[in-house]
């Protein structure tokens, strides 16, 4: 028996979204790369967790976050590095 193929979950309310994200979660939930997600939760002000082997990040810091980053850099760029990437 193979195993199952994983699929990406789609969210349709800020309710579905678990209270703690994986970067699998999160790549999901921004609509990013799983790659670029992992540089996320490597970011020195990204609010992830460590919790064992595993990262997380708890869902309203996320947003948290996500307001600071639009704050800083604007509705249309994105964040890296702690610096715009487009601007």
């Amino acid at each position: 028996m193979k195993d199952a193929i994983p699929t990406k979950k789609t969210y349709h309310s800020e309710e579905e979204i678990p209270l703690f994200l994986t970067v699998e979660d999160v790549a999901n939930v921004l609509k990013i790369s799983t790659s670029f997600a992992y540089h996320l939760f490597y970011e020195k002000d990204f609010p992830a967790i460590k919790l064992g082997s595993r990262r997380i990040v708890h869902k309203e810091k996320l947003f948290k976050w996500l307001e600071e980053r639009e704050k800083h850099c604007g509705n249309d760029n994105l964040i890296f590095n702690s610096t715009c990437l487009y601007s």
